[in-house]
């Protein structure tokens, strides 16, 4: 990575670590806006909040690296670092995505409340700025094509605490609509096509 790319990197994750985090606070403070009501650690049951807060904190560590870098003349991300960003930029994008093809023209939500104050950084800049900065900007060791089933990790640990909160134990309402009219099993199939399409997407563009 060049003294330019590390600079411009390094802007992005602190912008990113920074909203994210602030944002995060405000549930606690003043609670939920928009589609995300909860208030304190409920807000932790929204795939949104957790996307964010872990890609957030793989954006902190880059922001180390990139300080440390940016001392000693630039170099590659270390992998174990790369890896853990591009899992954090894929889940943030499965929010982005999500929003945009699912939530806004199927359910009831508008556009006011997936995007109207701190939902417009934690359901769009700021998965726009993790998955730009991995593909565009940040640098590492070539990853050959069988990493990109590690960006399906997140997703699929959150949606089997999901189905369990859901289905099983009726902690959680069906906040997402995924087990609408009881098929919930199409709405794991689309939404594994759709987390699988992202890793591909940025493994490509990188």
């Amino acid at each position: 990575m060049t003294r330019t790319q590390i600079w411009l990197s390094l802007g992005l994750n602190a912008f990113l670590t920074l909203f994210v985090f602030g944002s995060i606070a405000a549930f606690f403070v003043r609670g939920g806006k928009g589609n995300m009501k909860q208030r304190g650690s409920k807000a932790l049951s929204y795939f949104t909040v957790d996307s964010n807060i872990f890609c957030a904190v793989t954006c902190l560590f880059a922001c180390i690296w990139d300080v440390a870098a940016l001392r000693h003349g630039g170099g590659l991300l270390p992998r174990w670092l790369d890896l853990l960003r591009y899992a954090g930029s894929v889940s943030v994008g499965v929010t982005f995505f999500t929003v945009l093809f699912y939530l806004l023209p199927v359910t009831r939500f508008d556009f006011g409340m997936m995007y109207a104050g701190r939902n417009l950084f934690l359901h769009a800049l700021c998965p726009l700025a993790a998955m730009g900065n991995w593909a565009f900007l940040e640098r590492s060791k070539a990853l050959s094509f069988g990493w990109v089933f590690l960006g399906l990790v997140p997703t699929v640990l959150y949606g089997i605490l999901y189905l369990r909160m859901v289905l099983i134990r009726k902690k959680w309402e069906d906040f997402y609509g995924f087990n609408k009219g009881g098929k919930w099993y199409v709405s794991l199939l689309l939404m594994l096509g759709l987390n699988l399409s992202i890793c591909v997407g940025l493994w490509a563009l990188r």
